[in-house]
């Protein structure tokens, strides 16, 4: 079981601060952005979608969380198709780019910023070779079967290890903010050409990167622009949607069922992850400079390069950046270990909340029952654990090999968030629809001129995240067109449609049998 301090932390870990897409991605898809003010558009974005979670983790604190909420207020036509393509099958996308973020953001730093400070070639070609399809291919395999096999020996040692996570998330932090605040630009331009001479031998890297975008006619020094920054926001909102992903484990968190404590689990996590995000945003471009932090994203997630040389083997992501300034072994090794403990959290609650989903699925019959079996020995769904990792690995595959695939990295945060979306939707409608849950639920009582704050806060997040969709749908700096205008529509669409086709498939399979799933939307699942 957790606590609510641990389904705090749970949250914040998943929310990724880690993740390094807004400082990368933003500055050369929408010029203008304030990336920290992003961050915190994002944050707002997402607080009235957390509040409304709160009252339905309350109403229903069962695993499953959005399948169990979407069905019994939307019904199952609607929840299962959104939430087994939004969450079962997407979620697929984040297995492989945990995989992606130990082997990038935490082991190529650790043998590169090594390897700077020992002068040893040999721990250079290990970073350039980690960074490699291949490399991330095998370090994804040995972290997803790691974690598979903890999480089937029992909840309980995720719980334990937890704490590591945490701890290792908050070192890292400090470090990379700390670093970022006692640096200034004409300082970090020696640290960086001294870092890329020898990883590179570019020792005027600083100067040259900057050069090389700026000579095809990219402006490194736009002006601020709020419509830019209003579009970034959905792009860090890959982080803060997650804030409320706890609830898929609901039956395992101590007193889910207290208002309270979901407010402190989900909005304060929510409010936690926003602030550092925006500080790390704001003290790296005050460390690296405007002209830089520009360049190195155009060059990195746009390709733009005069000379054709690309961004080299230093990669522009916030940890490396510190390591970067100070690449002795002690700073290497602390940034690059959270790093990693970090991402194996990442690759632990894809498997922690889809498998809550695909339980709670098997139990209302819409997927096969032999999912929801439980080990006796570790009271674990080792079944449903196992079959996501070898679908987990499937996909890494796909991922690392296709570039149409990698084009689709932020196509999870859009199907995630349709799932978010239906939910704060169902959140609204859950005193129309499932009133007597409602009226028995915790904050029942609170009301604005006498509509409950939950249909308030639900519509709210349902208009807010309807336009962030519509905008990745719309504006392709979003990345979910890919390189064909219709390729990601494609998938996305093709995925949903294939889920609802399933959907129907197993309701008159079931029905041949007697079963009428329909009656299983009518109350909430046993725990």
């Amino acid at each position: 079981m957790m606590s609510p301090w641990s389904a705090f932390m749970y949250n914040f870990l998943t929310m990724g601060v880690i993740f390094p897409w807004t400082f990368v991605w933003a500055p050369q898809a929408f010029p203008g952005v304030s990336v920290w003010m992003a961050c915190l558009f994002a944050t707002l974005l997402e607080l009235p979608i957390a509040l409304a979670y709160c009252w339905m983790a309350t109403a229903m604190p069962r695993s499953g969380g959005d399948y169990v909420f979407q069905s019994r207020v939307l019904g199952g036509s609607i929840g299962f198709p959104i939430v087994m393509s939004g969450f079962v099958v997407w979620i697929l996308q984040w297995l492989a780019l945990a995989g992606w973020l130990f082997a990038v953001l935490g082991l190529a730093p650790l043998f590169m910023g090594l390897g700077v400070h020992y002068q040893s070639q040999s721990l250079i070609s290990a970073a350039v070779w980690v960074q490699s399809s291949t490399g991330i291919v095998v370090t994804s395999f040995c972290g997803m079967a790691a974690m598979a096999l903890l999480l089937v020996t029992g909840f309980k040692n995720y719980v334990r290890l937890q704490y590591f996570m945490f701890a290792g998330t908050g070192i890292l932090v400090v470090i990379m903010i700390a670093q970022f605040l006692r640096t200034s630009p004409d300082q970090f331009a020696t640290a960086m050409n001294h870092f890329a001479g020898f990883v590179d031998k570019n020792p005027d890297y600083y100067k040259w990167i900057q050069k090389d975008v700026a000579s095809t006619g990219f402006n490194l020094f736009p002006k601020f622009a709020l419509g830019a920054t209003l579009l970034a926001a959905p792009i860090a909102w890959t982080s803060t949607q997650w804030a409320t992903y706890s609830v898929e484990q609901g039956g395992e968190i101590k007193g889910a069922r207290v208002f309270k404590n979901q407010i402190f689990i989900i909005v304060g996590s929510l409010i936690a992850v926003g602030i550092v995000l925006a500080v790390i945003a704001a003290t790296e471009q005050r460390a690296v400079g405007t002209g830089f932090f520009h360049a190195v994203s155009a060059s990195y997630y746009g390709g733009i390069s005069k000379s054709g040389n690309g961004i080299g083997s230093v990669l522009p992501f916030p940890g490396m950046l510190a390591i970067v300034i100070s690449p002795n072994p002690i700073i290497t090794i602390l940034v690059a270990a959270s790093f990693m403990l970090a991402s194996l959290q990442i690759t632990c609650n894809c498997y922690i909340g889809v498998t809550r989903i695909m339980v709670g699925m098997s139990l209302d019959r819409t997927l096969p029952t032999w999912l929801s079996k439980i080990s006796p020995r570790f009271r674990s769904p080792a079944n449903a654990h196992w079959i996501y990792f070898a679908l987990g690995f499937l996909w890494c595959l796909g991922y690392n090999y296709n570039s149409n695939w990698y084009n689709l990295t932020l196509g999870v945060t859009f199907a995630a968030g349709y799932v978010f979306v239906f939910s704060s939707l169902a959140a609204a409608l859950l005193p129309y629809r499932a009133k007597a849950l409602y009226d028995a639920a915790p904050g029942s009582q609170y009301r604005l001129a006498g509509i409950p704050l939950v249909t308030i806060f639900g519509m709210i997040g349902f208009v807010l995240g309807t336009i962030a969709e519509i905008a990745f749908l719309w504006n392709t700096g979003y990345g979910l067109r890919g390189a064909s205008p219709y390729w990601g529509y494609i998938v996305v669409a093709g995925i949903f449609i294939a889920c609802l086709i399933a959907y129907w498939i197993g309701r008159v399979y079931q029905k041949g049998k007697g079963i009428d799933v329909s009656y299983a939307f009518l109350e909430v699942p046993p725990e």
